[in-house]
């Protein structure tokens, strides 16, 4: 996590974000205003971790922030933040890793990235556990249906139709819920 991109608006405050970075051997690739910030932007930039300024006028940064973080799937730090629960709250349904609403000192950046790269990794993990997760019980529903369908037409035990599908999966080289699949098309053309 040492490639950061900066966002912000004042020149000053980036200017110093970028010397303290580097005095902490962060590879600073880019600083950006608002203005400049798009899709083709941000990933030209190749960053591991964006650092913005929340306080954008005339923008909506919150949304900003949501774009990057889901397009990116990259850690994203807020600076100079709004301290009230509401704003904390849309920060983090943002995607926002790290969320700072003081002053920051140079000292403070090498914890706060951390911490937002432990947070983005985490909440990475439990999506990823949660994905696979949906994935299995869809899969677990198609061979129970596709289960159901054998037993139907073929007068077979669960056991047996089980042992069927396994059976095609294996010499087919499929999976099983692939299996299961092109039996409930099947039954759907019959049907018709």
């Amino acid at each position: 996590m040492k490639r950061i991109l900066i966002i912000d608006d004042l020149r000053d405050r980036s200017v110093w974000l970028k010397a303290s970075l580097e005095l902490h051997q962060y590879d600073v690739v880019g600083i950006l205003n608002w203005q400049q910030v798009d899709e083709h932007s941000i990933q030209a930039a190749s960053a591991d971790v964006i650092i913005v300024d929340a306080n954008a006028p005339g923008r909506d940064t919150l949304e900003q922030i949501s774009l990057m973080s889901k397009l990116l799937d990259k850690p994203v730090v807020v600076l100079d933040a709004k301290n009230d629960r509401q704003s904390i709250v849309a920060a983090m349904r943002a995607g926002v890793s790290a969320y700072v609403a003081h002053e920051i000192k140079c000292e403070d950046l090498d914890g706060i990235i951390e911490v937002a790269a432990a947070r983005f990794a985490e909440h990475k993990r439990l999506r990823d556990e949660l994905k696979e997760a949906k994935l299995l019980l869809s899969d677990r529903k198609l061979v129970d249906q596709a289960k159901c369908i054998i037993m139907e037409n073929n007068g077979l035990s669960e056991s047996e139709a089980y042992k069927r599908m396994r059976s095609m999966a294996m010499s087919k080289g499929k999976r099983m819920a692939e299996i299961a699949e092109a039996i409930i098309l099947a039954q759907e053309l019959n049907n018709q």
